[in-house]
């Protein structure tokens, strides 16, 4: 895989995934990359091995692992730890399987939008402080939901009264919750990329629309119209770039991304149906307290595909906004409209990038 390069917030980022066994490429620093993601192949494979072992010992063993009071709760306990157990194997094979072709080229890609558009936004070029302004949205979600969780079980441990099915039981199956909330943030992490990508081709369509409402209404020059049709096709290979980008966001994350959502879903569902259960039963648990992060997880989410969706119909309007007396031009405009209105990119609520073929109803402003 060819080298490329990221700055300082998204290289701690992407080594802390590495620990984790869910980023299987090698990081620009490192020296033998192909040795490197060799050894990151087989630690994410140990990591596979690890989970589904203890996934079988819970579900097997006499051991108090799952709650052995009443079937009910055992059949709870249970079925937390085979989703959970679904979205660790979702998770690992996609990284020894799909993530060197697709987040390798996503990578590649993501370097390559750097280049080419305006020097003041490649990370070479801003400080610590600036890159951390400009990764603030997950940045917010990575350390506020880890921190919050881990808060919230140093109370649980501190109030909550000990037994050996507690013990037993969230010492083997925190890891799992741990690993399927990082999936997550990783999601959100490629999905704010996408979104600053795309509104960086907005702010230079922005000033596209200035250069050419001023040349239409006050004087142009010579050799505007092959400017502006020389602009707008930069523009049209930039959106082709951000579109595969999203493509290979799309394929890297195809399986886990639907196994992760569900095994949360799961969990918030099964909790709350347990926690009706001890009220009912006067069984005193605090665990259901530990939801929390799990809640936040899936707002984060949706929050992050909603921030990314609303720009792609704001391109398509800015494009309706350009000025221009040259036919030839104006065709190439129209052109590119219509593919980004035929193309648009929408995340679900299920978080899959799909293509919708929604035509945008803005008013046409162009002259």
């Amino acid at each position: 895989m060819r080298d490329y390069r990221i700055d300082q917030v998204l290289h701690f980022s992407l080594r802390c995934y590495q620990l984790m066994g869910m980023h299987g490429l090698p990081l620009p620093c490192d020296a033998h990359p192909r040795r490197k993601a060799r050894l990151l192949h087989v630690w994410t494979g140990c990591l596979l091995m690890g989970f589904s072992g203890v996934a079988y010992m819970c579900l097997t063993s006499d051991d108090e692992f799952l709650y052995k009071g009443d079937d009910f709760s055992c059949f709870n306990d249970a079925m937390k730890f085979g989703f959970a157990e679904m979205a660790i194997l979702g998770i690992y094979w996609e990284t020894l399987s799909s993530q060197r072709a697709y987040l390798g080229r996503f990578w590649q890609l993501y370097e390559a939008l750097a280049a080419t558009q305006t020097a003041t936004t490649t990370p070479s070029g801003l400080t610590l402080r600036q890159q951390l302004v400009q990764h603030w949205r997950f940045l917010a979600i990575f350390y506020g939901t880890f921190l919050l969780e881990l808060a919230l079980l140093c109370v649980y441990v501190a109030l909550q009264e000990g037994s050996r099915h507690l013990v037993l039981f969230w010492i083997t199956f925190q890891p799992f919750i741990l690993v399927v909330h990082l999936r997550n943030t990783q999601f959100v992490l490629h999905m704010d990329l996408l979104r600053q990508k795309l509104l960086q081709l907005e702010c230079e369509l922005i000033l596209l629309v200035e250069y050419s409402s001023f040349a239409n209404s006050s004087a142009s020059f010579f050799g505007f119209n092959e400017y502006l049709r020389r602009r707008v096709r930069e523009m049209q290979m930039i959106y082709a770039r951000i579109h595969e980008l999203c493509t290979c966001y799309r394929r890297g994350f195809s399986y886990s991304m639907l196994t992760v959502l569900l095994m949360i879903y799961i969990r918030i569902t099964v909790d709350c149906y347990f926690f009706l259960y001890t009220k009912l039963s006067n069984i005193t648990n605090l665990d259901y307290y530990l939801l929390l992060p799990a809640v936040l997880h899936i707002p984060a989410f949706l929050y992050t595909c909603q921030s990314f969706m609303q720009i792609v119909p704001r391109i398509a309007y800015r494009l309706h906004n350009i000025a221009t007396s040259c036919s030839p031009v104006s065709l190439q405009i129209q052109n590119f409209s219509l593919q980004i209105l035929h193309e648009q990119m929408r995340i679900d609520c299920m978080g899959i990038v799909i293509l919708d073929n929604h035509l945008l109803t803005q008013p046409n402003d162009s002259r």
